[in-house]
Order: C-alpha cells, then sequence, then structure tokens
C-alpha cells in the first residue's frame, strides 16, 4: 500500500472536568495499548493527551522549565475553573478543567495532519464533559471525519454518551479488537489483522513511548476480577479475568523501564494478588534476579488476605513503596453483603507481615469506604479508628454509584438516588447518596478527622492510647474469630 494511503488516526486522552483531580499515576492504557495494537497494524498513529503536564506551550505558559514532580512521579494536573454545573451548586468548592488550557489543545489540534478517524477515550462516567468538550472542538474543525469514543464511560453509559457526547460510534469493553474491525469496516483503506491476538499478552505494550516525557509507566499482570463486589463495575467493564504469563509481565517491565528511563511502576491489576504462587511471586522473584531497581506502587487495593510473610518479604527486596490494602469496614454484616473477602483480622495481621518484613507502619494505608447506602456513620468512625489503632494510615473512600453495579441499583430501588440521575451526580467526591451542603460538610468532618490522625501517624504521635482502643479491637476481632 503506497505510505500517502496509509490511514492515519489520532487518538485522545480528553479533560476532566471535576472540583478536583490528581495524578496519581494516571494514565489511559486502554488508549496506549490500542495505540500499540494500531500502529503495529500499520496504522500512523497521533496522539494528544490533554492531560500532559510535560506540553512545552503549557510549561511555558506557566513560567517553568519542568513541571511539579512529587517523590515518586505523581503531581497535579494544571487547572482552570470553569462554570459550575447547575445540578452541583449545593457543592461548595470551585468546579474546574484540568489539563492543558483549550487554545493548546486548540492549537494540537490545527497543526496535525488531516486524520481519516479520531479515537477517544473516556474515564469516569462523572467525568463526560471531558469528552464532550473534545467532540464539539473536533466536529469544528474536522466535521466530516468519524469519531469513535470508547473507555468507562462509554461501556457503562453508551445512551447517554450516544445522546449528550454524540460520537459516531461508541465501542464497549476492551476496544482493541473491535476498535480495529470498524475502522476495517469504515475506512477505505482500512487494515485488517488476519490473526487477532487470542490474549492479553499478544498485544505490544502499551504505547508510552506517544508521550514525550514520562515519570512512570503502568503495567497489568490480569485484566479484569474475579470477585463480585457489589460496589464495582470490573466484571461490567472487563468480562471475564484473564491473567498472563509471569515471563511476560517481566519482560514488559524491564523492557519498557530501560526504553522509557523511570523507576517507578504502577500496577493497575484489580486482583493483583490472585494465584499469586503462579502469577506475582514468580515476577517478583524474576525482578530480584534482574538486579534492577524499581519502585512500585498499587494504587488499587491489595486482598489483606494474601499478603503472608513470603510476599510481604518479596514487595519490601523489590521495591514495593506504595501499600494500599482493601478494606472496606469492620462491619460483618458489610463485609458480607458486599462478598468482601477482607476482615479485620486479615488487615491486622497483613500489617504484622509487612512490619516483619521491614516496612514502617506509616508507609502502609488501608481503603476504607464511606457513603454507603444506609450506612450508619457510628460504622465509618469504627473502620477508621480501627485502621489507626493498627498504627497504619487510612485511605477514605468515598461511595460511588456506578451504573449497572448492585449497588447503583439498591440505591435507586430504596430512593436514596434518582433513576434518571445525570452522571455528574456519581462523582464520590459530592457523596452521591447525600446530596446536600450540609451532608457535605458533615462528611468534610470525617476528612479533617481522618487528616489529622494520618498526620498523627506520619509524626509518630499517638492520639489515642492503645488500652483506650484495645478492648474495641478485641470485640471486633472476636466478632471473626467466633
Amino acid at each position: 500500500m503506497p505510505s500517502d494511503s496509509v490511514p492515519r488516526l489520532l487518538l485522545i486522552n480528553p479533560w476532566i472536568y471535576d472540583f478536583s483531580a490528581f495524578d496519581l499515576w494516571s494514565k489511559p492504557i486502554g488508549l496506549l495499548y490500542l495505540a500499540a495494537y494500531l500502529r503495529q497494524l500499520g496504522y500512523k498513529i497521533d496522539y494528544i493527551d490533554c492531560l500532559d503536564k510535560y506540553h512545552p506551550e503549557l510549561l511555558k505558559r506557566q513560567g517553568r522549565l519542568r513541571p511539579k514532580i512529587k517523590k515518586y512521579g505523581t503531581g497535579n494536573f494544571h487547572r482552570e475553573k470553569v462554570k459550575k454545573p447547575a445540578i452541583l451548586q449545593f457543592v461548595p468548592r470551585h468546579f474546574c478543567r484540568y489539563g492543558l488550557p483549550e487554545d493548546i489543545f486548540l492549537g494540537e489540534i490545527k497543526s496535525r495532519p488531516k486524520p481519516d478517524a479520531i479515537l477517544i477515550t473516556s474515564l469516569m462516567t462523572y467525568w463526560y464533559p471531558g469528552p464532550k468538550r473534545v467532540v464539539e472542538i473536533i466536529r469544528e474543525i474536522f466535521p466530516k471525519t468519524p469519531i469513535i469514543l470508547g473507555g468507562i464511560y462509554a461501556t457503562l453509559l453508551p445512551d447517554h454518551a450516544k445522546e449528550i457526547v454524540r460520537p459516531d460510534y461508541i465501542v464497549k469493553g476492551p476496544g482493541e479488537i473491535q476498535v480495529a474491525q470498524l475502522l476495517n469496516d469504515i475506512l477505505p483503506h482500512g487494515l485488517r489483522d488476519p490473526d487477532p491476538p487470542k490474549t492479553i499478552d499478544d498485544f505490544p505494550y502499551p504505547a508510552f513511548d506517544l508521550y514525550s516525557h514520562v515519570d512512570y509507566f503502568i503495567v497489568m499482570s490480569s485484566r479484569g476480577c474475579p470477585y463480585q463486589c457489589t460496589f464495582c463495575a470490573s466484571k461490567l467493564l472487563n468480562g471475564s479475568f484473564v491473567q498472563r504469563k509471569p515471563e511476560f509481565v517481566v519482560d514488559e517491565i524491564l523492557n519498557q523501564a530501560k526504553k522509557l528511563k523511570v523507576r517507578d511502576v504502577a500496577f493497575y491489576d484489580d486482583a493483583l494478588l490472585i494465584n499469586k504462587e503462579r502469577r506475582l511471586i514468580p515476577v517478583l522473584e524474576k525482578i530480584l534476579e534482574s538486579k534492577k531497581q524499581f519502585r512500585f506502587h498499587t494504587p488499587n487495593g491489595l486482598h489483606a488476605r494474601e499478603i503472608d510473610r513470603k510476599l510481604a518479604d518479596l514487595f519490601y527486596r523489590t521495591g514495593f513503596k506504595t501499600i494500599r490494602l482493601s478494606f472496606e469496614s469492620v462491619s460483618p454484616e458489610r463485609l458480607s453483603d458486599m462478598k468482601s473477602k477482607v476482615t479485620p483480622l486479615d488487615l491486622a495481621k497483613a500489617v504484622e507481615n509487612l512490619v516483619s518484613a521491614g516496612y514502617e507502619k506509616k508507609s502502609i494505608s488501608a481503603y476504607v469506604l464511606f457513603g454507603l447506602p444506609e450506612q450508619p456513620l457510628e460504622e465509618v468512625y469504627q473502620s477508621i479508628l480501627f485502621v489507626h489503632a493498627l498504627g497504619i494510615k487510612v485511605s477514605l473512600a468515598s461511595f460511588s454509584p456506578i451504573p449497572g453495579t448492585i449497588d447503583y441499583q439498591r440505591s435507586i430501588q430504596k430512593k436514596l438516588f434518582p433513576a434518571d440521575a445525570d452522571p455528574l451526580l456519581t462523582n464520590n467526591s459530592i457523596y452521591p447518596l447525600f446530596r446536600t451542603e450540609t451532608d457535605y460538610w458533615k462528611f468534610h468532618k470525617v476528612r479533617q478527622l481522618v487528616h489529622a490522625l494520618n498526620e498523627a501517624i506520619d509524626r509518630g504521635v499517638q492520639l489515642f492510647q492503645p488500652n483506650e482502643l484495645r478492648s474495641a479491637l478485641r470485640s471486633v476481632l472476636k466478632m471473626f474469630k467466633d
């Protein structure tokens, strides 16, 4: 095929519109997998990430040579205040657009060759204003170019996306093969894959090289999750749980780190520790053999009951720096209802194993859920104090009713959430089931408590003497031993 007839694609990671947003190892790995696969098929790939902190025009405007980056590659996105949607007026915070200023994005679009198709990803359902605005701008510049929307929002709310964002095509779920087939159908010179990948290991590694500079990269040793928590949409987004071969994961980590020249690696697995003896442990043992120095991070919660002494030791020796444990609640009824397998006893044992391996308690945190349907505030405080009494930090996770999940339907059935809700109302930072300014400040006080407790952990200060909490802790643990 002549080079001038090879299709050119423009892939876009849109802005975030929210009250807050932070780059916590946040890159669109699904879009980068797609970019790598389409490039392998022969397509010409252009890429714009609206959240790129290293864009030269952005840095010039900020008067910087490089963005402010924290210790492990994370950092703040550029933000600009925008008009707050009417439905969110009860939230006493500024609403912002995070990412490149619009004029810089517009300049990027106009400077690129005309694409044959434009592919846009979408993340949280309540971030749909980002892809919506991107589509509006693109329509003005390339009115006849087909637009394909994929990602989380497109998968969970395709009808809403079709009506509000108005792409030409919507792809639901893992999109690599679907998009390749769609492009082959709609483009005059579409490229067909005669032997499509059968497993995730058959795809090329995510195209992080499309960035001019990265401080970290992301890896997945599996896709999906075998559990079926009532609040989680992993199964809806990924289908069945698929696991990669350890040797491919090791190869990816070593090769991507060498090519990108970075040490920070974030695991994006929903279930990183499942089948650990056959999957993760061989990966970590090979990393040790390589003698390469890494800093690994686990922004998604780890299943505490899987962290035995052997795994804790491997975590420490291979350089896991960010350890976040799934916990949710001290309530046995709550955990049973959510089909959670992590008990307070599991959490306490995991902390003990991690500390024995060499971790300081202040480097460990556990997720506590709050704002759940009919969850009493007392349960939240008990859970927070339990985690604090273990000497580790609390990571508050506000409940978000995710479309398609059991808890989303339950919230509607119990009239805690409107059936026809604008997706903006699923934003976890506004406490979706409690949509008043009074409730906002009530939960804000919970966050203030957690901030104070975590600051105490950082400073090595005990806000509570052990004997003040010992009886309460014994009672909680006894519930799970009986």
